[in-house]
């Protein structure tokens, strides 16, 4: 079996590797049929080069990738040449409603309620539009007339937002 895996090259701890295509039995840094490319972790970012066109070659003839190396072919794009799946956009991380989460759950319960209730937990929706109401934060152009301590925010009982829409 033919596999394409990284061999390493370069000093005492300065790692550089060739991506190559080598027999499954030969050692890491044994014989190999062909070098396709380069990797090199150390610099900043990662360089690396991959000829496309041969990678595809040994892939279409049943050569198996390391995990490593498929990962790096994904970043060169043969792997989604090869498989022919589209390359997934890296989609923008959710908002979490931190608003309503307490450090502990003691905090958690306000003060307002009794002893054996806690408050209704908030659902996404109404998180989104706590945020979309929270009053936009001004800039003061002369820092002397700052007040020495910010004035405290008063928090509205989630029941009165849905009675002031109707």
């Amino acid at each position: 079996m033919v596999k394409i895996r990284l061999m390493r090259v370069g000093k005492r701890k300065q790692p550089s590797y060739r991506v190559v295509v080598a027999d499954a039995r030969s050692p890491r840094d044994g014989r190999i049929i062909e070098a396709i490319g380069h990797y090199q972790p150390r610099e900043d970012p990662s360089v690396v080069v991959i000829d496309n066109d041969r990678a595809l070659h040994w892939l279409q003839r049943g050569a198996q990738p390391s995990d490593q190396v498929r990962h790096l072919l994904r970043i060169s794009g043969a792997w989604t040449a090869f498989t022919g799946e589209v390359a997934a956009a890296p989609s923008p991380r959710k908002a979490t409603p931190a608003g309503g989460v307490k450090a502990t759950p003691a905090a958690s319960i306000s003060e307002d309620t009794t002893p054996g209730e806690a408050e209704p937990a908030i659902e996404d929706a109404n998180a989104d539009e706590a945020e979309q109401e929270m009053p936009s934060t001004e800039t003061l152009e002369d820092p002397s007339s700052t007040p020495a301590e910010p004035t405290p925010v008063e928090p509205t009982p989630a029941g009165s937002e849905d009675s002031a829409e109707s």
